[in-house]
C-alpha cells in the first residue's frame, strides 16, 4: 500500500479477533492494572478540581482536563474505564453545572452543557478505546510500521480534534482549529462551511499547508454566489479526481477559474456534516499536484467519521447559543418586564420566582417573597381556598381578576393572566399580574356617569311626551279662553251668563299656568328676560300651590305694593316657585302648619350685610314655613337638597341670589332676590291707541278651533284675514293674491310643510313680509322646527285676543323688518 498521507481505515482479520479472544481468557495483571489507573486519576482529578474550585481557584472551564483523563483513560484501559472515566466526569459536571444549593437543578444553559458532555464523553472513550484497541491488535499481529505509524497518526488525530471540538461551545472557534490539524495530516488543503437555519452554507474556516495560501483558500470560497470550492450544494459525500475539464465547468468565470488553478487540486473530499439527520454544513479536504498526495475511499470514510464529529460540535454550539438567547429572552420578558410577573408551583401555592416589578409593586424583597405563597397576598377577608383562575387541575391559560393586598396593607384591583408550566419537574404556573385599580373606579365612575345619562335620557323622553301634550292642550286652550273671551266682550254686563263665561275663561287661565308647568318639567326654556309682575304670578299660581302642599298646611300671601317688575323668565320663576314651594311641604310632611309666601323691594348697597348679594334694587319673595326647622343630617333635608340647589342655580343665572335661614325649633326662611328690569328692559314695543287695522293678514294654522279664532279676531279688528290649514296651503294662497300681504301669522309646527320652510319660501318672494309664529312647544323644540334666530317673534299658546291685537299691532307698526329666521 503506498502511504497517501492520509489514514486508511485499518480492519482486524478474523484469525486476529480469534487470538484476542484466546489471550482475552488468560489473567493479565498488567492489563488489569492499566484498566483501572484511569478512573482512579479521572476520580482524582476530579476531587482535586472541586477542591482547587472551593478553595477560589480561577479555573472557569474544568472539563477539557477530564475528558483528557477520559481520553487517556479509554487509551490506556479500553472502552469500560474510559466509559467509568467518562461517567465520573459527567457526574461532576452535573455537581459543578447544577444551581447553588438546589442539587439537580440547572439553567437552560447549564442542561445543554450537561447534556453535551454526556453525550462527548462516551464518545469520545469508545473512539479513544476503539482506536486504542485497534492499535493493540497491529502490535499482536504485528503490523508493518507504516500501517502502525498510519494508524497513530490516525488515532492522534482523533484524540486531538475530539479535544478540540470539546474544548469550547463556540464551533466557529474549534472549527479553526479543526482545519489546522486536518491540514497536513489528511490534505493538503481544507474549508468548513456550516449551513444557517435557512440553509444557507457560510464559510468559517480554512488552512493550507503553507499558510502564506490561506487567504487564497478563503478567497475561493467567498467569491460569488458559489460558497464551496468546487460548486454544488454538497448534501452527499463525494470522492472526485479533478481534471482541467471539472475545473473550467464548475468555475463561474475567469476569475474563479484562476483560483482553482492556483491551488492545483488534483483530488478532493466533499462530506456533509449532519447533525440529528439535518445538514449542519460540509467538511471539503483537497491534495494539491506540488505535493503529490492523492485522496482515496478510506479517506473519505475517516473524513466521514470527522466530519460527524465536527457536526456534533456544531450542534452543540447551537443549543448552547439557543439556550443563551432562551436566557436572554426570559430576562427581557421576565426580569425587566414593567408589569409584575410570578412563578408559582401548584401543588403548594409557593412562590419560586418573582421580578423586580413584582418587588416594586408590593414591597416585599425577593427573600420574602420566595418565603411566601401566593395566599400570603390576598386581603385577609378573602376566604377563597384557591384564587380564581389559579387553581389545581387548570391546564390552559386563565385569565382573573383578584384583589391583593401589599405589605403597607393597601388593598388593589389587580388582572391576573396565567399559564401552565412545568419547572425542574414540578408543576407551575407563569402569571402576569396587571394592577386596574384606577380602570376600576373608572369604570364605576363611568358607570354612574352611564346611569345619570339613562336617567337623562329619560327625563328627554318624558320632557318630549309632556310637550307634545301640552302643545296639544295648548291649542284646546286657546281655542276655548280665545272665543269665551270674544263673547265676554259682546256679552252685557247684566247677562245672566256673564259669570258662566268668566269662570270658563278662568279655568282656561288655570289650564295655561298648568301647561306651562308641565313644559317646564320636561324641557329647558329658552330665559325671556323682561318686565315680569311677581305678585300677579304668584296669585295665578295661588291654587295649584294650595294643591302641592296639601288641605293640612294653610298658605298666606303677603304681596307688598309698588313692586317693580323684576328680570327673569317666567317659566324660570315658575320652576324656582315650585321648587321652593315642595320643599318648605317637605319639612311640614306629617305635620301641618303654615306657609308664608311675601313678596317686598329692598335696595342692597354695597356694604349691606352679606355682601354676596351685588349692590342694587331687588325684588325679595319670602316663603317661610312653621316646620321644626331643617336639620342638615335629617333624611328631609337631604331628600330637598336637589330642589333647593336647582332653585340656587336658576337664580344665580339670572343675576340673583337665595338665603336660607333655618334652626331646629324656629322653622325655615327662604329669601329669593330677584333684581328688578331697569326702564330699558320693558317690552319691546308698546301699542299705543287702536288696535285696529287695515292690513293685510296670511294665517297658517293646522289646528280649525286656533285658525277660526285668529280669524275672527283679526277680521273685527278691520284686518283682511287670508287663512291657510298648513304651508304648502299658504304658499299657493299667497302665489294667487296679487295685492300685498303685510304679515305672516304661521303655527311653528304643522303637517306638510312647517312655519320654518313656509317663512323661508314666503321672504324669497315678499322680502318685505312681516311674520309672527304661534307655538304650543318649548323653545328648544321650535329652534328644532327651523326657528333659529333669536329676532323672530313668537306668541305663546294659549293666547287671548287682546295679547293677539297687540302683538300682530307692534309687529305691522314697525319700521324695521325682524331678521328672517334660517331653517
Amino acid at each position: 500500500m503506498t502511504h497517501s498521507g492520509a489514514f486508511p481505515m485499518v480492519r482486524a482479520s478474523d484469525v486476529v479477533r480469534r487470538r484476542l479472544r484466546s489471550r482475552a481468557a488468560v489473567p493479565d495483571w498488567m492489563r488489569i492494572g492499566c484498566s483501572v489507573r484511569g478512573p482512579l486519576a479521572s476520580l482524582a482529578t476530579a476531587i482535586l478540581l472541586d477542591v482547587l474550585i472551593r478553595h477560589g481557584f480561577p479555573l472557569p472551564h474544568p472539563f477539557p482536563i477530564l475528558l483528557l483523563m477520559v481520553v487517556y483513560s479509554a487509551r490506556t484501559g479500553g472502552v469500560r474505564p474510559g466509559l467509568i472515566s467518562a461517567l465520573i466526569t459527567v457526574v461532576y459536571a452535573a455537581h459543578f453545572l447544577s444551581v447553588p444549593r438546589e442539587p439537580l437543578h440547572f439553567t437552560p444553559a447549564s442542561g445543554y452543557s450537561l447534556l453535551l458532555l454526556g453525550l462527548v464523553s462516551p464518545a469520545i472513550a469508545i473512539i479513544v478505546a476503539r482506536l486504542h484497541s485497534a492499535v493493540e491488535r497491529s502490535r499482536e499481529l504485528e503490523m508493518s510500521s507504516e500501517e502502525v505509524e498510519a494508524l497513530d497518526r490516525r488515532m492522534s488525530l482523533f484524540s486531538r480534534a475530539s479535544a478540540t471540538l470539546a474544548s469550547s461551545l463556540d464551533y466557529n472557534v474549534t472549527l479553526r482549529d479543526l482545519a489546522r490539524l486536518i491540514v497536513p495530516t489528511m490534505a493538503d488543503w481544507c474549508a468548513i462551511h456550516v449551513a444557517s437555519e435557512r440553509g444557507a452554507l457560510r464559510f468559517v474556516a480554512g488552512s493550507h499547508r503553507d499558510p502564506a495560501r490561506d487567504l487564497l483558500v478563503r478567497a475561493l470560497c467567498e467569491y460569488g454566489s458559489r460558497p464551496l470550492p468546487f460548486g454544488g450544494r454538497g448534501l452527499d459525500a463525494e470522492l472526485t479526481e479533478v481534471t482541467d475539464d471539472l475545473l473550467r465547468e464548475r468555475a463561474e468565470d475567469a476569475e474563479h477559474l484562476k483560483l482553482l488553478r492556483a491551488l492545483a487540486p488534483t483530488t478532493f473530499v466533499r462530506v456533509p456534516l449532519l447533525a440529528r439527520g439535518r445538514p449542519a454544513g460540509v467538511l471539503t479536504l483537497a491534495t494539491s499536484l506540488e505535493y503529490g498526495r492523492r485522496l482515496g475511499a478510506a479517506d473519505l470514510e475517516f473524513a466521514t467519521e470527522l466530519a460527524g464529529r465536527a457536526a456534533l460540535a456544531v450542534d452543540a454550539g447551537r443549543l448552547h447559543r439557543e439556550a443563551e438567547e432562551a436566557d436572554s429572552r426570559y430576562r427581557l420578558l421576565f426580569e425587566a418586564n414593567p408589569h409584575p410577573m410570578w412563578i408559582f408551583d401548584v401543588d403548594t401555592l409557593a412562590f419560586v420566582a418573582v421580578n423586580e416589578a413584582a418587588m416594586r409593586h408590593y414591597g416585599y424583597s425577593r427573600d420574602e417573597f420566595l418565603a411566601m405563597t401566593i395566599m400570603d397576598i390576598r386581603p385577609p377577608e378573602d376566604v377563597l381556598a384557591y384564587p380564581p383562575g389559579l387553581g389545581r387541575g387548570s391546564q390552559r391559560e386563565e385569565v382573573a381578576l383578584s384583589q391583593h393586598q401589599r405589605k403597607d396593607g393597601t388593598v388593589v384591583d389587580m388582572e391576573i393572566v396565567s399559564h401552565e408550566m412545568e419547572l425542574d419537574g414540578r408543576r407551575a404556573r407563569l402569571v402576569l399580574a396587571t394592577d386596574i385599580s384606577e380602570k376600576t373606579r373608572t369604570r364605576a365612575a363611568l358607570h354612574r356617569s352611564e346611569e345619570q345619562l339613562r336617567q337623562v335620557q329619560w327625563m328627554d323622553v318624558m320632557g318630549r311626551m309632556a310637550g307634545g301634550v301640552a302643545h296639544d292642550f295648548n291649542n284646546i286652550l286657546t281655542t276655548i279662553r280665545g272665543f269665551s273671551e270674544v263673547v265676554l266682550h259682546e256679552l252685557p254686563e247684566d247677562d245672566r251668563h256673564r259669570k258662566d263665561l268668566e269662570q270658563i275663561v278662568k279655568a282656561a287661565g288655570r289650564g295655561a299656568v298648568l301647561t306651562r308647568q308641565l313644559l317646564a318639567f320636561g324641557r329647558t326654556q329658552t330665559p325671556q328676560s323682561g318686565g315680569l309682575k311677581l305678585n300677579e304670578m304668584i296669585s295665578a299660581m295661588q291654587a295649584m300651590i294650595q294643591q302641592l302642599v296639601g288641605a293640612d298646611v294653610v298658605l298666606e300671601l303677603r304681596l307688598g305694593s309698588g313692586l317693580g317688575p323684576v328680570r327673569m323668565d317666567p317659566g324660570q320663576l315658575e320652576q324656582v316657585l315650585v321648587n321652593l314651594v315642595l320643599s318648605a311641604r317637605d319639612t311640614m310632611a306629617g305635620s301641618g302648619g303654615t306657609l308664608i309666601l311675601e313678596t317686598s323691594s329692598r335696595q342692597v348697597s354695597g356694604a349691606a350685610p352679606g355682601g354676596h348679594v351685588r349692590p342694587g334694587r331687588y325684588t325679595v319673595l319670602a316663603i317661610s314655613d312653621t316646620s321644626s326647622g331643617m336639620d342638615t343630617d335629617s333624611p328631609a333635608a337631604q331628600q330637598n337638597g336637589l330642589g333647593l340647589t336647582l332653585a340656587h342655580g336658576i337664580i344665580r343665572q339670572n343675576g340673583g341670589a337665595l338665603r336660607i335661614t333655618s334652626e331646629p325649633g324656629t322653622g325655615t326662611t327662604v329669601k329669593v332676590y330677584l333684581p328688578e328690569a331697569e326702564a330699558e328692559e320693558a317690552p319691546e314695543f308698546e301699542v299705543a291707541g287702536s288696535l285696529r287695522g287695515s292690513e293685510t293678514v296670511l294665517v297658517a294654522e293646522d289646528e280649525e278651533g286656533v285658525r277660526a279664532l285668529v280669524r275672527k279676531v283679526l277680521s273685527d279688528h278691520g284686518h283682511t284675514v287670508l287663512d291657510a290649514r298648513h304651508g304648502r296651503d299658504a304658499l299657493m294662497m299667497a302665489d294667487r293674491h296679487e295685492r300685498p300681504i303685510h304679515l305672516l301669522v304661521t303655527d311653528v309646527v304643522m303637517p306638510e310643510m312647517g312655519g320654518g320652510e313656509l317663512v323661508e319660501r314666503l321672504s324669497q318672494r315678499r322680502p318685505q313680509l312681516k311674520v309672527l309664529y304661534m307655538s304650543g312647544y318649548t323653545d328648544d323644540e321650535v329652534v328644532r322646527r327651523g326657528v333659529r334666530s333669536a329676532d323672530a317673534e313668537i306668541i305663546r299658546k294659549p293666547f287671548t285676543a287682546d295679547e293677539l291685537m297687540r302683538k300682530v299691532r307692534g309687529l305691522l307698526d314697525r319700521r324695521i323688518r325682524p331678521t328672517v329666521p334660517v331653517a
